[in-house]
């Protein structure tokens, strides 16, 4: 069974629409820019008509653990938790680090990609400086 939960939040200056797709054992999530501020009838007709459009990540492997714990000590970790979220600007949701980490790993291959590229483009200039100072040399 795969579950997609979406959630829409204002970013900047654009509200942007986060759908986590979950299945057994993996998760994935994407992204979408809707700009303004968009109505739920808006929001049900683009899954309904576009969520086939929707690039999700590569799927994460991610193992689910639920631990008994104190309930007094749970409240505490709640409200340290509470606390942290406080003090730091926003807080970080598992979606939003697994984008993180999807635009890290898009921007790595990027740049391997294009420094191959540019070191053929160098080579490919080289080899034919070298011939044409080839021909040069043969003429005379």
């Amino acid at each position: 069974m795969i579950t997609v939960k979406a959630t829409i939040l204002f970013e900047g200056s654009f509200w942007v629409g986060i759908f986590e797709r979950t299945d057994k054992k993996n998760y994935s999530v994407a992204r979408k820019v809707f700009g303004g501020e968009p109505s739920d009838a808006e929001v049900h007709e683009f899954i309904l008509h576009n969520y086939h459009e929707l690039k999700f990540g590569s799927p994460q492997e991610f193992k689910l653990v639920i631990k008994r714990m104190n309930p007094k000590r749970l409240q505490r970790e709640v409200r340290r938790e509470m606390e942290k979220i406080k003090e730091s600007s926003k807080p970080s949701t598992h979606a939003q680090d697994y984008m993180r980490e999807e635009l890290e790993k898009n921007k790595k291959e990027k740049k391997t990609l294009s420094k191959k590229a540019k070191e053929e483009r160098k080579e490919k200039q080289f080899s034919l400086k070298q011939e044409k100072k080839k021909e040069k040399h043969r003429g005379h």
